[in-house]
């Protein structure tokens, strides 16, 4: 059964449609490097070694290359941290979006609960000397 149509004011609709916009457009932008240090953090987690990997992966890690040469420019860093601020603000836009126009906002709490609830009892675990693994 579809959801009830809500006659919204015009300057919401215009405001969550550049909020979408801006979250697409930022998503798109970053995708790429967001890719890269998420995939090299799952080598990082597995325990994967290969020259050519540790020195990947010392771009996020390190200030200097593994042989002691500069990691990167400062246009590097400076792309690096705009993509950092860009990623937690389209993180904060896919949150707001799925509040106030998802399809099902009880679902998307209980979402964004569970992604705060899991990882904090994790860490609790962790800190009280349990593990789960």
């Amino acid at each position: 059964m579809p959801a009830p149509q809500v006659n919204l004011p015009q300057k919401f609709k215009l405001a969550m449609q550049k909020l979408r916009s801006l979250h697409l457009y930022l998503g798109c932008i970053f995708a790429p490097l967001l890719l890269f240090f998420t995939i090299s953090g799952i080598w990082q987690l597995l325990g994967v070694h290969s020259n050519l990997l540790r020195k990947l992966s010392s771009i996020h890690t390190q200030a200097v290359w593994k042989d002691n040469s500069q990691l990167g420019s400062l246009p590097l860093r400076i792309i690096i941290l705009v993509m950092a601020l860009s990623f937690a603000a389209t993180i904060i836009l896919g949150i707001i979006l799925a509040l106030k126009v998802g399809r099902n906002r009880k679902t998307a709490v209980y979402c964004l609960a569970l992604g705060i609830v899991v990882p904090l009892i994790l860490v609790l675990l962790r800190v009280m000397g349990m593990s789960l693994g």
